[in-house]
């Protein structure tokens, strides 16, 4: 009959003698927790309020904005908008966005290879 090795294993972990567990040893144990200090209380602080507000008023202001707007405004951002979107710019928009996702891949391999490195020996 074959054993499976995890079988094996199961059987010495329960055929192996068992020490005695020292005197005092939850008392030398919970000594130990007691020595680490409890994490912080949560709170929050002005600036999460104030990130929040800011982050929840910006929609609002931009329809506030563009509502507000001259119409000389809105017309010079179509035109703005219609050049940005000719055809002619579409080469130098590729290239653009070549370069952009080029220079973003070598960041991140930057910055994970220093994430990773290991620590300084200290001497």
């Amino acid at each position: 009959m074959n054993t499976q090795p995890d079988e094996l294993i199961e059987e010495a972990l329960r055929s192996y003698p068992l020490a005695e567990v020292p005197p005092n040893f939850s008392i030398q144990i919970m000594r130990q927790i007691r020595k680490t200090q409890p994490a912080p209380k949560f709170r929050l602080t002005w600036m999460d309020y104030a990130l929040g507000l800011f982050l929840c008023l910006l929609p609002v202001t931009g329809f506030a904005a563009w509502a507000l707007l001259p119409w000389q405004i809105i017309a010079r951002l179509q035109y703005q908008w219609l050049m940005l979107s000719s055809p002619a710019l579409a080469p130098v928009a590729v290239s653009l966005a070549v370069v952009t996702l080029t220079l973003a891949m070598l960041a991140l391999i930057a910055g994970t290879s220093w994430l990773i490195r290991p620590p300084f020996a200290k001497p």
